[in-house]
């Protein structure tokens, strides 16, 4: 009988930290079983739960039940069969990526996170040996897919502006914004040194933000962050809000770039927990 997301919710920690990127462990579980997040995301499960876990996983995916749905299939089928007929070599520097030709095959590297991944027509593997979700196959393909070429414009926009968007700024916010917030409420210090890491710089702007700080998440993807500190005394929580250059349609489609906010929220927190 395939890995139910109860008794998985049973081997996990319960504390709802949210250090996973997901709000609650029952959530995490979810993830974990119906689109194919990797357990190990849990920075606090108990090794040999966690083993036991995996195994379960490898198991069943041997037997052919996976936690692949058929939605994830479909769409990475569908940005696979878009990049067929490109040139990945005329393309590259168009997306920040590097071209490279080895062992008769050709493939992209590109930074995702301060991760690099190979991306060629037919898969995606990790370069630096980092596990990753298999969504964030689907998010790859598509930031090829869309094989934009117009430059950076340096002007920002925030989520609701962008065309179509506002019916997705709420998920945006809920999934990136104030889970970046939350995981980073007075321990400022450490949001910086982790965005150090990504290589994100503070340019100079006017803002009464505390702190601020461009980072790019994908090479042609930059975020603007603006980060307010909680304040106890007046009772007000921390806050966070994110732009995004105005060319940033052009390079990932709405749905892809909410997810792009979640993922980039669960990184920092996985790599808060690396840093404490």
């Amino acid at each position: 009988m395939a890995l139910q997301i109860i008794k998985l919710l049973k081997m996990l920690p319960r504390t709802n930290c949210g250090d996973c990127g997901y709000l609650t462990c029952m959530a995490f579980a979810t993830h974990v079983l119906r689109e194919g997040v990797l357990p190990s995301t849990c920075p606090h499960f108990e090794p040999d739960k966690l083993v036991k876990v995996e195994t379960i996983l490898k198991e069943q995916e041997a037997g052919g039940v996976t936690a692949f749905p058929e939605h994830f299939v479909s769409a990475k089928k569908h940005v696979i069969s878009k990049i067929q007929d490109y040139d990945l070599q005329e393309l590259a520097p168009f997306l920040g990526a590097e071209y490279i030709f080895q062992a008769d095959k050709e493939f992209l590297e590109i930074l995702l996170l301060g991760r690099r991944y190979a991306v060629s027509k037919d898969e995606i593997t990790s370069i630096d040996g980092s596990e990753h979700d298999v969504w964030e196959h689907v998010l790859l393909y598509n930031y090829v897919a869309e094989a934009c070429r117009e430059p950076l414009k340096g002007s920002w926009v925030a989520m609701g502006e962008l065309p179509g968007a506002l019916a997705k700024k709420k998920s945006f916010e809920e999934g990136c914004e104030d889970k970046i917030a939350g995981g980073f409420a007075d321990q400022l210090e450490l949001l910086k040194e982790v965005l150090r890491q990504l290589g994100a710089v503070s340019p100079s702007m006017e803002t009464n933000a505390e702190f601020h700080a461009v980072f790019y998440p994908l090479p042609k993807i930059p975020f603007l962050l603006y980060f307010w500190d909680e304040d106890r005394d007046d009772g007000f929580p921390a806050k966070v809000k994110i732009l995004f250059d105005a060319t940033v349609l052009c390079y990932l489609d709405i749905e892809s770039l909410v997810f792009l906010g979640e993922k980039t929220a669960q990184r920092l927190l996985e790599m808060k927990v690396e840093l404490s």
